[in-house]
């Protein structure tokens, strides 16, 4: 789905994730293995050209060796976490973006039901947000801009708070629980994941404890 460049609006807010603290963590594990190379280049220098009397220097090498092949092991595992978690990310964007118009509209409908203070304001704002989301001009916005800059323009028409990131994430919660995007971890299986199903917007029926 092509979308329109948002100029100032689309920079001023941005979905992007912060970078893992697992990326930081790969590079103080790459200088530590650095660092002991280093340490393995300075003993075989000494046991070359000055070696000390009584030092082990076989002793010495396989220490640092042995820390060195842990420090690799686990560098490796850490980098495949992040890979995942990368390919996890991409994928949620990927669904995110398939469903833009359903995640606009959820949002919006989430904003709606949250600043309400009870059943009757909730059906009232609910019922209107659903009205006018239908509108044409409504949903050529919707298409022609990013998700955070759709529901920015659309809350601000409306009346309704700003919170675009909350509303965003409630939005995301509810594509969750429906299947339509993986979870934010990317842990679950996607074949364990219900089928996409259409949103009726009604709630559930409480069971009938009668």
């Amino acid at each position: 789905m092509v979308r329109s460049m948002d100029t100032a609006q689309t920079d001023s807010i941005s979905e992007a994730p912060a970078a893992p603290a697992a990326e930081g963590d790969l590079r103080v594990l790459a200088e530590l293995v650095e660092l002991q190379m280093s340490i393995a280049r300075a003993t075989q220098q000494e046991a070359l050209q000055v070696p000390q009397p009584g030092a082990d220097y076989c002793q010495r090498i396989a220490t640092v060796a042995r820390s060195v092949r842990l420090t690799l092991l686990l560098k490796d595992k850490l980098s495949r976490q992040v890979d995942e978690r990368r390919k996890a990310a991409a994928k949620r964007e990927a669904a995110q973006e398939d469903f833009h118009d359903l995640r606009v509209k959820l949002a919006m409908l989430a904003a709606a039901y949250e600043v309400s203070k009870d059943n009757e304001e909730i059906q009232r704002r609910v019922a209107e947000v659903r009205e006018r989301l239908e509108r044409p001009e409504v949903a050529e916005l919707i298409e022609a801009s990013r998700a955070p800059v759709a529901v920015a323009a659309l809350c601000r028409r409306w009346g309704l708070p700003v919170r675009v990131e909350r509303w965003l994430e409630m939005a995301d919660e509810a594509m969750e629980q429906l299947g339509f995007i993986p979870p934010q971890d990317g842990e679950d299986d996607p074949e364990d994941q219900p089928k996409p199903r259409p949103a009726s917007g009604r709630r559930p029926k409480k069971p009938d404890t009668g």
